[in-house]
């Protein structure tokens, strides 16, 4: 984790994170609620709170579990690869290490999907967790990405 406010780590060292995960709180009142209802409800009750979720924790073990035997099977072909360096170029990141971990992450993606073959949509849902770090951007400025551009690159494609 890093806090912005102690101050922007240098891109060698964002460049040597596989994938980021921007985390911030809600603006939806509704969503704010649930999440400070859950809290309180752990808090007064750790060993329920755990029984109530049990199914669907058990259901994404069970999912990842099949996605890690499935993921040496996941193949991908010149066309994706071809995408994802597209993409890396057209963003204008430096280096292989955000190309191999798009294909990483899109096999990983993709396995979890249940899938053996990379597609398009495994790039998209991944594509924003490995680039918005590595982006370059002048101090103090957000990071932004641009979905827009992503889906010109695999159009284009």
């Amino acid at each position: 984790t890093m806090n912005p406010e102690e101050g922007e780590l240098r891109p060698q060292l964002l460049d040597r994170f596989g994938l980021s995960v921007d985390v911030k709180g809600d603006k939806d009142m509704e969503l704010r609620m649930e999440v400070v209802k859950r809290r309180v409800a752990f808090d007064a009750d750790p060993e329920g709170y755990t029984k109530r979720y049990k199914s669907e924790t058990d259901a994404m073990r069970e999912k990842i579990t099949k996605a890690r035997e499935l993921l040496p099977k996941v193949q991908s072909d010149d066309d994706i690869i071809r995408a994802i360096v597209t993409i890396t170029t057209n963003f204008g990141i430096d280096g292989h290490r955000a190309d191999i971990t798009m294909m990483k992450a899109a096999k990983a993606n993709a396995a979890l999907d249940g899938r053996t073959e990379v597609n398009k949509d495994d790039i998209r849902a991944v594509a924003s967790l490995v680039l918005s770090h590595r982006m370059r951007r002048r101090p103090f400025e957000e990071a932004s990405f641009d979905t827009e551009e992503l889906e010109r690159c695999l159009q284009s494609i």
